[in-house]
């Protein structure tokens, strides 16, 4: 019987410190490569977020999924099972936006999705005849994959269940990597095969990871009957104008959803245009949507972008008053990031704004890092004020004031238990988070003597 490995790359570690907690969730692509692959193959997954890499655990073929972040930390895993002789195929949205790059260090790339090319990269492999790339169509029926959760079995994973619905967006935002990657389409599951997969889970607490759940609202609807009579609770991501139709955040609520990512980014509907975030037209656009929400019982993680040109410092103060004032369950304020492949990049990229053409692959490179020249503040300055009110909002006092929301944050017992849990991991993490190299030190690369 042949064996593959599966493997999830962390960003890198701080020297002596264990991975941030809330980013170990269940690698939920790697339950799906394993749903895909044929009985003849016995798989193990090995996830470098909570587990050092073992490059001498016998195996055929090796499966890493890469993105941006974690592109450095990938190599350095995938040069470690080549140097044994072992082939190394790679997927992933890295693996789309720079298919090239990633080429160089793999035996065989996956572009686009899997679904419809995976088995034939095993049998290629099986076959000693692995092609160099291999392209995945976006065509292929969506229908009858169930991840095959057995893989987690012996893994420590925080106790809520991902799953996926739709992938893409509708939307054309200049500065996001998924409308790349899936060529600004948005294409989804039946419905009734995302009740099951929530039942087969075991889990009451479901994190429906798509990127914009509700760009096809009719598909919600669908979806929100076939999950209404799981009494399940969800939270997933959603568009600020989806967020404004009563109909659907009801319908949503009454289906069990509990909480929505919305990215805002920002409260000048004249920077987002600059970014062809066009979805987010008004300040008074998003108060509707929050007023829905608060209505129907459901807690907001709101994201906020800084550095986008035209801005100025002001910007940092009138967001942190608008997340206050609406109590967000969760904030992130970031500053933008100009991902390869995205027009973004390769407008800043033309104006000879780019710190590092390749920021993700530089050892000197840290999690926090501004890559490129903004006109708001210069780059070290911008991240670290993003981080100085990444501490503001997560201040005991602030934390304390948005927990006495009781439409929202303090609806219920459990649910302030879950609000006070999740602020004291986002006021840790805010220094923990930031300054993480981009995969480890060349001498110690493989985590085996990690001190855990």
């Amino acid at each position: 019987m042949k064996k593959l490995t599966l493997i999830m790359p962390s960003i890198g570690r701080k020297p002596g410190q264990k991975y941030i907690a809330t980013w170990q969730m269940e690698p939920l692509v790697l339950a799906v490569l394993a749903s895909l692959t044929p009985d003849d193959w016995q798989i193990t997954i090995q996830d470098d977020r909570i587990e050092p890499i073992d490059p001498d655990v016998p195996t055929d073929l090796v499966g890493i999924t890469v993105e941006t972040y974690t592109a450095r930390r990938a190599y350095q895993i995938a040069a470690a099972y080549q140097n044994r002789g072992v082939k190394v195929v790679m997927g992933g949205y890295h693996a789309s936006l720079c298919p090239d790059e990633v080429e160089k260090h793999a035996d065989a790339i996956v572009v686009g999705p899997a679904e419809g090319v995976w088995a034939g990269v095993l049998a290629d492999a099986a076959a000693g005849c692995l092609q160099k790339r291999y392209n995945g169509s976006f065509d292929f029926p969506w229908r009858g994959v169930f991840p095959k959760r057995e893989v987690y079995a012996d893994k420590k994973y925080l106790p809520l269940a991902l799953v996926e619905f739709s992938r893409g967006c509708s939307h054309h935002c200049s500065f996001c990597s998924i409308t790349v990657f899936a060529k600004g389409r948005h294409y989804f599951r039946p419905p009734e095969e995302v009740a099951e997969e929530i039942r087969r889970t075991g889990q009451k607490i479901v994190f429906l990871i798509d990127d914009n759940i509700a760009a096809n609202p009719e598909a919600v609807f669908a979806l929100c009957r076939a999950l209404q009579p799981l009494n399940v609770k969800w939270v997933t991501q959603i568009s600020v104008e989806a967020a404004a139709d009563p109909a659907l955040v009801k319908a949503m609520a009454d289906a069990g959803c509990v909480g929505v990512l919305i990215g805002f980014e920002s409260l000048r509907s004249d920077l987002l245009s600059t970014l062809n975030k066009k979805s987010n037209e008004s300040v008074e656009l998003y108060e509707r949507s929050l007023a829905l929400l608060k209505q129907n019982h459901i807690c907001v993680y709101a994201t906020f972008l800084f550095g986008v040109d035209g801005d100025d410092v002001s910007s940092f103060p009138r967001t942190l008053k608008f997340a206050m004032k609406h109590q967000f369950f969760l904030v992130a304020f970031n500053h933008l990031v100009p991902f390869p492949g995205t027009p973004l990049y390769a407008k800043l990229a033309g104006q000879g704004r780019m710190i590092s053409d390749a920021w993700w692959l530089e050892e000197s490179f840290r999690f926090g890092q501004v890559p490129y020249r903004p006109q708001m503040l210069p780059p070290d300055e911008l991240a670290e004020t993003c981080r100085h009110y990444r501490r503001k909002f997560y201040s005991t006092k602030s934390i304390i004031r948005r927990a006495l929301a009781p439409m929202t944050n303090m609806q219920s017992l459990s649910t302030l238990a879950l609000f006070l849990t999740q602020n004291y991991y986002g006021r840790r993490e805010v220094d923990e988070k930031f300054g993480i190299p981009l995969g480890l030190p060349e001498e110690n690369h493989l985590l085996a003597d990690f001190n855990r």
